[in-house]
């Protein structure tokens, strides 16, 4: 069956629907390989991720509102204005089903408008740009539930908040209760001056093969009744062991937020949240990082990055390195949180600083600020600490994503229990990261994954039902294994290269002790690196040979080539 994505150029306001070729959809499958193909092979190497030529997708998974269970998600992919390399960021909801059902697995946006405009995909292919003046400067609740008042009230949106509005570089994508927050992808759609994207049509997804669909549907069901149901779940962190004070110290926390009905009620927040708003900043007052949370996700902010921008600001108080005119900096002062999170959101005092991101902020500062700037790639670090997991250092380490945590939560016995003994750090993150990728070519959600009611088999099985093309686990391992390698291939585009494949030097150099944890430096860093590299077939600078190239099909990636250099589309698909 034919597969469509849509193109929207917002400068001069064409729309235009195109089919995927089917041999790209046989190599990258759909999800994260499709977007990481048509977003390297599109976009011009050194392109600045705030311009009008900076490419925007969102992306719905092949098996979106088709009926099966855990296939909803949706991602955005673009570049990243904190890394500068490759992100994609993965939103909940069921947003992606509405994408999907309205015709399209992928929306591919360019330019920039020149006021603000939201894009309303209705009934019958029905697709509009329109303006979005009097939604400019609303919060994302308040612009959803104008949107729906406007259009139906089962319409869906994905829309932004005053803080992507402002530029702040952790601008997240807010859809119902759920967010695509990692990277920046907001911040890119304010740029662009989209407010919104507003899916009115009801999700219709034609099956090409409806005897085979029925029986998988009734297969996962009973997956569904049968397995165990106790994946760990994203609110837990009772007993979790999280970094404290910017990655200073450890601290065990002793409360069950699974167990707190008015959290369960306001629905969040999740495990990572806690830590950013809480543990990182040094309190953890559950009512309050709630409350937070709220804050962050009606002005449209990454909970992780800005948890981690105010842990920083606080750190550096701490050292005498920052203070604010007219504004208490330090540990332990909720309300300070409080208070700097709108301040970030409307780049208000040293909010403005702060929106930039930890490592602009501490350029910026100087004085040795960078000695206390916990980034990857530029991107704040999420609640897990190298040295006391150094399987999921090493992941976080080598990913194109920078300090997107997403890698590890592939498999979350690899981060709450001790490192496998007996297996290669090496062998295990590169399968952690093989399995997370080909679980994204169809966007399945990690948990369902986890609780046994969507393996790979299935999914595959299914993506060949809907479809009628035939795909197998194989099929999903190699798509996975070509996205890895151009997501590494436009982050070297993007003079992203072997430096940038590391971690902050406090945890190469310090080790940490609290809450009856005690763990070494990670000095043995760089020489996991260069094994990851061998195994993934790339050279020691982390460059894809030209064997790996040629064994994945990439005959569009061409290292030598300058950063200008941007593959035509059209050039991989006669063959």
């Amino acid at each position: 069956m034919q597969r469509q994505i849509l193109r929207v150029n917002l400068t001069d306001g064409s729309i235009r629907q195109e089919d995927i070729p089917d041999k790209v959809g046989r190599d990258f499958i759909g999800g994260r390989p499709l977007a990481a193909r048509y977003i390297y092979g599109e976009l011009t190497g050194g392109v600045e991720p705030l311009s009008p030529e900076n490419i925007l997708i969102f992306s719905a998974g092949p098996l979106a509102g088709s009926g099966a269970k855990g296939v909803n998600r949706w991602l955005a992919v673009t570049k990243s204005p904190l890394s500068g390399g490759f992100i994609r960021s993965v939103g909940g909801s069921d947003f992606g089903a509405w994408l999907h059902g309205a015709g399209y697995e992928m929306l591919l946006i360019t330019g920039r408008a020149a006021e603000p405009v939201y894009l309303y995909l209705g009934p019958r292919g029905r697709v509009e740009i329109r303006p979005a003046r009097d939604l400019w400067g609303r919060g994302t609740r308040e612009t959803q539930d104008e949107l729906r008042r406007r259009h139906s009230p089962g319409a869906r949106v994905a829309c932004i908040g005053p803080a992507g509005e402002n530029l702040v570089r952790y601008a997240n994508i807010v859809s119902g209760h759920s967010t695509a927050a990692r990277g920046g992808a907001g911040t890119v759609m304010g740029a662009k001056k989209l407010k919104a994207i507003v899916v009115g049509a009801e999700p219709d997804i034609p099956v090409a093969n409806s005897d085979r669909w029925s029986r998988l549907l009734a297969e996962q069901q009973e997956l569904i009744t049968s397995r165990d149901q106790r994946a760990p779940l994203p609110g837990a962190i009772k007993g979790a062991v999280l970094p404290a004070r910017n990655f200073q110290a450890t601290w065990q926390a002793d409360a069950d937020t699974v167990d707190q009905p008015h959290l369960l009620e306001r629905k969040g927040p999740e495990f990572q949240t806690y830590w950013a708003l809480g543990a990182n900043p040094g309190h953890l007052d559950l009512e309050m990082v709630a409350t937070a949370n709220d804050r962050c996700d009606d002005l449209g902010l990454d909970t992780v990055s800005a948890g981690g921008s105010i842990a920083f600001a606080y750190e550096l108080h701490q050292r005498g390195l920052l203070k604010a005119e007219g504004f208490d900096l330090g540990w332990e002062r909720p309300e300070a949180t409080m208070e700097l999170i709108r301040m970030i959101a409307y780049r208000a005092g040293i909010g403005d600083l702060l929106a930039e991101g930890v490592q602009r902020a501490a350029e910026h500062i100087g004085s040795g600020a960078m000695e206390y700037a916990m980034t990857i790639k530029g991107i704040e670090m999420p609640g897990y600490d190298p040295r006391v997991r150094p399987l999921h250092g090493l992941g976080l380490a080598v990913s194109a994503l920078g300090g997107s945590y997403c890698y590890g939560k592939a498999l979350h016995a690899a981060l709450f229990a001790a490192d496998r003994e007996g297996e290669d750090l090496v062998e295990q993150a590169s399968r952690i990261q093989e399995t997370t990728v080909a679980l994204e070519a169809g966007i399945g959600c990690l948990f369902a994954y986890l609780g046994g009611w969507l393996p790979l088999e299935l999914m595959a099985e299914m993506v060949t039902a809907v479809t009628g093309t035939e795909v197998t686990p194989e099929n999903l391992q190699a798509a996975a294994e070509r996205s890895l390698t151009l997501e590494k291939a436009f982050n070297l585009r993007e003079g992203l290269g072997r430096e940038a494949d590391t971690l902050p030097e406090r945890f190469l150099r310090e080790g940490v002790a609290g809450s009856g944890v005690k763990a070494e430096p990670f000095s043995r860093l760089p020489e996991l690196v260069q094994a990851y590299y061998r195994r993934r077939g790339w050279d020691e600078e982390g460059r894809p040979t030209p064997a790996t190239l040629d064994r994945l099909g990439l005959e569009l990636v061409r290292l030598d080539q300058p950063p200008e250099f941007k593959v035509a589309f059209s050039r991989e698909i006669t063959r």
